[in-house]
């Protein structure tokens, strides 16, 4: 098994074991309530991978990049938690809201993060 498979692994039980902390402290009570914690972890995990894609030495880095990028980041943020909180969201109102501020908020945040180390 390739190097870079537990480089990524151990990253991602970093990562997910930090998203899981970040979800006991802002549960969502109903699958109905606002997920703000999947929110916050998603725009927070956009803002790093864009700090990481601004850093030559761990963008260029296979070690780095896969630890770091793919698995640690990759862990924290979370593409099947906002579909299926985004199925439960009480109304398609909701559910377009989140899925707005999930990816416009998300995109900015890689941006933001990018341009904070290259600038």
């Amino acid at each position: 098994m390739s190097k870079n498979v537990w480089l990524v692994a151990g990253g991602a039980v970093i990562g997910s074991s930090i998203r899981f902390g970040v979800s006991q402290i802002l549960p969502t009570p109903h699958s109905t309530d606002f997920p703000w914690a999947t929110l916050l972890v998603n725009v927070v995990g956009a803002l790093l991978i864009g700090m990481a894609a601004g850093i030559p030495s761990i963008i260029t880095n296979d070690a780095r990049r896969y630890f770091l990028v793919t698995g640690l980041l990759g862990g924290f943020t979370t593409f099947s938690a906002l579909a299926v909180q985004t199925l439960n969201l009480a109304t398609p109102v909701q559910s377009v809201a989140y899925l707005g501020a999930t990816f416009v908020v998300g995109i900015l945040a890689t941006h933001v993060g990018h341009r904070v180390v290259t600038s």
